[in-house]
């Protein structure tokens, strides 16, 4: 079985502006708590309404990749999990490696 990482990057509203790898995990469970928990301010007060995580494989473009995505929530004051990867971002692939 290939292991994977699970990169957190954090995206601005435009999708033609690159996006920030702020970190990945081993274990999804710990990648997800740290995007909810807002970990090390990675919204950076406003500047990145959109994070995914990626699962990634080894190797060159490793383009089969499960993403989850999360956007900011000022009602909730937190990133929230979002059903289905934004419209805006859906001819992107490879946001933190790659």
């Amino acid at each position: 079985m290939e292991k994977e990482i699970y990169t957190i990057t954090t995206l601005r509203d435009d999708p033609m502006i690159a996006g920030r790898c702020v970190g990945f995990y081993f274990k999804i469970e710990q990648a997800i708590q740290d995007v909810l928990d807002n970990s090390y301010d990675i919204y950076e007060a406003g500047y990145y309404p959109y994070c995914v995580i990626e699962a990634v494989k080894d190797g060159i473009y490793s383009i089969m990749r499960t993403e989850l995505w999360f956007q900011w929530s000022e009602i909730e004051n937190g990133y929230k999990e979002l059903p289905k990867k934004p419209d805006k971002f859906a001819r992107l692939v490879c946001f933190g490696i790659g």
